[in-house]
């Protein structure tokens, strides 16, 4: 095949052991930035006349691997990059769809592990060369950032921590959604104000206040904070172990311009906040029941405002930069559900 250098794919598969390679079944528009990392160490002893590292006391320590994946979230496909982060997830058709329109519910796992995948990219070689296949096995989500700001489409980033890279593994066929349409800020409604009515498996969160109409940018953060150990005895250099879930941190931000003091005064007083970000793309998927559309939506019962107090601008429009974290408040089912409406029959 005829390659320019924009004929790169990446392809992600789940595996069913961890680190035996699976082929890719999805296939994203995402940039190839896993990396491969050799960690060597070096004999602290000396030799007499050898003023110079010996090459036979150069050995391997471990192998590292990493990367993070941002795509365009898009109407189809983003749920199996959900459930890589997030851990479960819940798929059922909404009632009277036609095609069928399913909602997927996505939730922090409680349990160990997370599924591991195996992420291959394809990169192609300069001067029209055939792609050179990289599988990196064993592939975790270490965080999951969604983010957007006035203007652009939304942006979804997997930190991924893997065990191994090959390089002999046949490329696999890519394909890609038909139809799929990019979320975008244009498509947003943030919500803060009122009680929350937390999502059902197939009906959205609401919010009993208004819509805010003050926010420019957001973005949202959940780490998993997986463990980096697990280089025992027989491996080689490489993990032994899938990475095991450490306590999860969930965090955001949002740029709100200064139109009252409710985000003032709830940072003041450190009142819990509910945050309800819905993005609902304008394509119908099916007329009935009152023309359901594709939505990608973050639900959180309790956040805490980090700040902070307005000051002034120089003259142009006050705007607050408020950093966030989201707390258990012991009384929602969970801290934060992803909800994910598309024509994907799984995620």
């Amino acid at each position: 095949m005829t390659t320019t250098q924009l004929d790169y794919s990446v392809g992600i598969g789940k595996e069913e052991t961890y680190g035996t390679a699976a082929t890719p079944t999805r296939f994203f528009e995402s940039e190839a930035e896993m990396k491969y990392d050799v960690q060597k160490s070096q004999s602290k002893m000396f030799r007499p006349g050898k003023r110079v590292n010996r090459l036979n006391r150069n050995v391997l320590s471990k192998i590292e691997v990493s990367g993070d994946q941002t795509i365009e979230p898009s109407t189809k496909g983003l749920g199996f990059l959900l459930e890589a982060a997030l851990g479960v997830v819940t798929n059922n058709v909404i009632a009277d769809t036609s095609p069928e329109v399913y909602q997927q519910v996505h939730t922090l796992t409680k349990a160990d592990h997370l599924d591991s995948y195996t992420i291959q990219e394809v990169l192609p070689l300069l001067g029209a060369g055939a792609g050179q296949p990289h599988t990196f096995t064993g592939c975790m989500a270490n965080s999951i950032d969604i983010s957007g700001k006035t203007g652009d489409p939304l942006e979804l980033k997997v930190s991924w921590l893997g065990r191994d890279m090959v390089t002999d593994i046949a490329a696999a066929a890519t394909s890609y959604p038909a139809d799929d349409d990019l979320f975008t800020f244009v498509h947003g409604s943030i919500g803060y104000d009122g009680t929350l009515t937390a999502p059902t498996t197939t009906a959205l969160a609401s919010l009993s206040g208004d819509p805010a109409s003050n926010i420019s940018d957001f973005s949202v953060s959940i780490a998993n904070n997986l463990d980096t150990e697990g280089y025992n005895a027989g491996g080689s250099g490489k993990r032994s172990r899938p990475n095991v879930l450490g306590k999860a941190g969930v965090t955001g931000k949002v740029t709100a311009e200064y139109t009252d003091n409710e985000l003032r005064d709830a940072y003041i007083n450190q009142t819990p906040l509910p945050l309800v970000l819905t993005f609902e793309h304008e394509r119908v998927l099916s007329a009935a029941p009152s023309d359901t559309v594709a939505v990608l939506q973050i639900v959180i019962p309790a956040i805490l405002l980090k700040g902070e107090v307005p000051t002034s601008n120089g003259g142009s429009p006050i705007t607050q930069s408020i950093d966030f974290e989201v707390f258990d408040n012991g009384a929602a089912a969970e801290p934060i559900w992803i909800v994910y409406r598309t024509l994907d029959t799984t995620p």
